[in-house]
C-alpha cells in the first residue's frame, strides 16, 4: 500500500472523511503511520540490512552508530576474511571462560550485546584492519510522500492500518475502541512477527565439562 492508501483506511476506520477529516491533518496521520512503522520495526523485526564495521587494533566495544544511524541491534556478525559467523555469547560466558578477558587480543571469535547502542567483540583484534559484516535489524525508513510504500510485505502492513485507528480512538477520547483496536493490533504484530520468523537475539550456552573444556 501507499502512504495514500494507508491514511485513507486509517480514516475509514476512524469513520473520517479521507478528505476533509475533523480531527487530523494529513500530515498528522503521516505521523502516526510513521510511529507505526516504527513500532512493528522494533516489535516484530520486520526491517533488515546489511552494514560493515572496520576492526580498530585493541578495540572491545563498537558504537552501533559506527555501522550506521539505522540500527537497532545486530543480530548476526561475520567475519568474512576468516569466513566465519562470530557467536553471539554473554558477560557471564566471558567472565567464566577467562578472568582478565578483557586483555585478550587475537583474531575475533565472538560477540556479545552491551547497551542499546554497544556491542562488544572478543578478543579484540590485536593489530585492527579488516570489516567485519553486521547484519541489524533497522529502523524504517520514512515515507516522502504519498505515492511512497513501506519497505514490509504486504502482509504484514495491516498491522500499521490498526496502530493508526488505535492512535485515533485514543486522541477521540474512545477508550473501548481504543481497547478493541489494541486487542487487533496485538494479534496482528503476534502474526506479523510469525509471518517475519522474528525472534529475539539468541547468545549460547556454555557449560564446562570435568576436563575444564566449553561444551
Amino acid at each position: 500500500m501507499t502512504r495514500s492508501q494507508l491514511r485513507t483506511r486509517i480514516l475509514d476506520g476512524l469513520n473520517e472523511s479521507s478528505t476533509s477529516p475533523q480531527f487530523w491533518s494529513p500530515s498528522e496521520v503521516n505521523g502516526v503511520i510513521q510511529d507505526a512503522q516504527e513500532v512493528l520495526a522494533e516489535s516484530a523485526h520486520a526491517v533488515k540490512r546489511t552494514g560493515f564495521l572496520p576492526l580498530q587494533p585493541g578495540t572491545i566495544y563498537y558504537p552501533t552508530a559506527a555501522i550506521g544511524p539505522d540500527v537497532i541491534a545486530p543480530y548476526r556478525i561475520w567475519h568474512p576474511y576468516l569466513h566465519r559467523k562470530l557467536e553471539p555469547v554473554t558477560w557471564a560466558w566471558l567472565d567464566e571462560r577467562h578472568e582478565t578477558w578483557a586483555t585478550v587480543t587475537g583474531d575475533p571469535w565472538v560477540w556479545f550485546p552491551v547497551s542499546w547502542d554497544t556491542f562488544g567483540v572478543w578478543p579484540a583484534s590485536t593489530t585492527g584492519g579488516g570489516m567485519l559484516r553486521v547484519d541489524y535489524l533497522a529502523w524504517p525508513r520514512e515515507l516522502l510522500d504519498d505515492g511512497d510504500e513501506p519497505e514490509y510485505p504486504d502482509s504484514v502492513q495491516d498491522a500499521l492500518v490498526l496502530y493508526g485507528i488505535y492512535d485515533g480512538f485514543c486522541k477521540q477520547w474512545r477508550p473501548m475502541d481504543a481497547v478493541n483496536a489494541w486487542s487487533l493490533l496485538s494479534q496482528e504484530h503476534l502474526g506479523a512477527m510469525n509471518r517475519l520468523g522474528a525472534g529475539r537475539i539468541q547468545t549460547k550456552s556454555i557449560t564446562r565439562g570435568e576436563n575444564g573444556r566449553d561444551r
